[in-house]
């Protein structure tokens, strides 16, 4: 068996396709296009590959963007008052945090000072809230809740394949709240049985050695090995880590390649797709303003 790669970009392009038309409407309807404020607090490694491809990704598709870059050493208070400030800014549609912040910072609390109706990443605790409020995929999609972008984008993936997830095994490692933990939800939704692996979990081989979807993002290079895999299983890898100028995922490509039915390689994979996420849920977001302004 040799495992069909799934790339992100061809399907964030046809969404980006979109989103150029959506934000030229809005552009037409309010004299101005979507616009992004992006907060950046030092920024390790792989934050600072993310955030050059959202600002292409931006560029692109007509979402205008400001980028607040701030010293890893900033005091607490600096950010929470620069965020209260960007709350009051009427012409903002979204608003993001560049993660994971420098020691020292509340994530938390940080991330709870993000305006819940301009937190385009999904994951203050209002909008987690609304998110895991909802128990079946249709009523998500129907709701408008704006879905944390890496996890919506291994979703998307996932579907690309085929499959139908319902009555499905499947295995999250990694238990993060933007990404794990809001896609083990999203896994439910669709009606798979779901197993949420993390670091304290005993026997971690033997969970994946029985899950028809594997999705991992914790950032271990190589943590999960073909030989660990049921044959045919759909693997979503959306681990990143860097060392130097090379980008590793947590699965160990070559020997899961030989295993599995479909394959994110590690870049390309989901990454594409989760920039094209993010700018779906900021031109959501100037939609729903366009509408309330309107009438």
């Amino acid at each position: 068996m040799s495992a069909k790669a799934l790339r992100g970009k061809p399907l964030a392009e046809k969404l980006l396709a979109s989103i150029r038309e959506r934000a030229a409407r809005i552009t037409q309807l309010r004299g101005s296009p979507p616009r992004l404020a992006i907060l950046a607090i030092g920024g390790d490694s792989s934050s600072q590959v993310y955030l050059r491809s959202k600002l292409q990704a931006c560029k692109e598709a007509g979402v205008e963007t400001t980028v607040e870059a701030l010293h890893a050493a900033v005091p607490e208070s600096d950010v929470l008052a620069i965020l209260k400030d960007l709350a009051s800014d009427a012409t903002l549609d979204g608003i993001m945090l560049e993660v994971p912040l420098p020691k020292g910072l509340d994530a938390r609390r940080i991330i709870d000072a993000i305006c819940p109706d301009r937190d385009v990443e999904g994951v203050t605790t209002t909008n987690l809230g609304r998110l895991y409020s909802m128990k079946a995929f249709a009523e998500l999609r129907s709701s408008g809740v704006l879905i944390p972008c890496t996890a919506g984008a291994a979703i998307r993936l996932l579907l690309e394949t085929g499959m139908d997830p319902a009555g499905k095994s499947a295995v999250v490692v990694g238990r993060s709240r933007i990404v794990g933990r809001p896609a083990a939800h999203l896994l439910t939704c669709l009606d798979a049985t779901v197993t949420l692996c993390h670091s304290k979990t005993r026997e971690l081989a033997s969970h994946l050695s029985r899950a028809d979807i594997v999705l991992s993002a914790t950032g271990v290079p190589g943590l999960i090995r073909g030989s660990h895999l049921k044959p045919g299983a759909v693997v979503l890898d959306a681990g990143i880590h860097v060392a130097g100028k090379t980008i590793e995922g947590d699965v160990e490509h070559e020997g899961a390649a030989k295993k599995a039915s479909y394959l994110t390689p590690v870049p390309g994979g989901v990454g594409p797709l989760t920039v094209a996420c993010l700018l779906d849920n900021v031109t959501l977001s100037a939609e729903r303003r366009v509408k309330a302004q309107l009438g």
